[in-house]
């Protein structure tokens, strides 16, 4: 018999970095407020009334930790996922569930500290035509005993706790636009003991309930920190007069629609290894004149020297 008796959840917020970077970044973003899902009613409308559709990778969720069976990451996927699907609506997912599922997205560089290399990872985003990368993690199952009551009454109490954490990578400056670790934990009986101990490990029923409560605490603040970001794709390939798009009619664009290019390629160190794009200067403007489901063909209005994986975004 399990009996839910504590949540707590914690957040570690966004990732703290060069003061002159977060400067630029909070310039050149338009934040907003909601309270609801996102819908495709409410991003903003392009030059031509479109509306475009952000574009989020999720990679695999692993699973860091001892006594979980191999159901675990499907029922991260199952909770965590969709319940983050369902709030963040108006939203394209590209998920491992995914028939054309890019192999990028499937083991993600890590850095000598076994940290991901977030760089690499906004590089794989930005290849993709993605706004970001979502990365979950479970990264501790166990139980706990504790004592309870007061102390001519005290008795021993047995608990399973689960905790995750997920991160949320922006591709255009390799910026943690979510880092946020939550935890619960359950109460059971000391048959649920015995069955745990003889097994070695922790049944996915347990943690199945826990990450059902986990992943609806999640989910607002995913999904409003992917609302603050403009809709964005990056340049596939470009010459002095075209270049093609990693986005397409799937993602709310068509023919007509004018974006501008920004040279936001330089690369800034910061801490722990960690580096960072800066955001640069607009450097052209283009014109959709080919639109497939996937990418799109633009000629060059006005400007040039446009690098690929450099930024697009559509025209205020």
């Amino acid at each position: 018999m399990v009996r839910p008796v504590l949540r707590e959840c914690r957040k570690s917020g966004r990732l703290v970095i060069v003061t002159a970077l977060l400067a630029v970044v909070s310039a050149c973003s338009l934040g907003s407020s909601r309270s609801g899902p996102i819908g495709p009613d409410q991003l903003p409308a392009s030059n031509t009334g479109a509306r475009p559709y952000k574009k989020i990778g999720v990679a695999p969720f692993e699973v860091r930790t001892q006594h979980t069976d191999s159901y675990s990451r499907e029922l991260m996927h199952s909770y965590v996922l969709g319940a983050i699907r369902t709030e963040c609506q108006g939203i394209i997912f590209v998920q491992p569930s995914d028939e054309d599922y890019p192999p990028v997205l499937r083991s993600l560089p890590r850095l000598e500290s076994g940290n991901l290399d977030n760089l690499q990872v906004a590089i794989a985003g930005r290849q993709l035509g993605l706004n970001a990368v979502l990365v979950g993690t479970l990264t501790s199952v166990g139980t706990e005993e504790k004592d309870w009551g007061i102390w001519w009454l005290k008795q021993n109490r047995h608990y399973v706790g689960v905790q995750i954490r997920i991160e949320v990578f922006d591709t255009e400056t390799a910026t943690k636009l979510v880092d946020e670790v939550a935890a619960r934990q359950v109460r059971i009986d000391e048959a649920d003991v015995e069955m745990i101990e003889q097994q070695d490990r922790i049944d996915s029923g347990f943690i199945e309930e826990i990450l059902e409560v986990i992943a609806q605490k999640l989910d607002d603040d995913i999904c409003e920190a992917i609302g603050d970001q403009h809709w964005k794709s990056y340049v596939l390939s470009a010459d002095p007069e075209q270049l093609w798009i990693a986005s397409g009619s799937r993602h709310g664009l068509r023919p007509g629609l004018v974006l501008e290019v920004f040279d936001s390629n330089t690369v800034m160190e910061g801490f722990g290894g960690h580096n960072y794009f800066k955001p640069g200067p607009k450097v052209a403007e283009v014109k959709l004149v080919e639109v497939q489901p996937q990418r799109s063909k633009a000629v060059v209005l006005t400007g040039g020297d446009i690098k690929p994986l450099s930024p697009v975004k559509f025209k205020q």
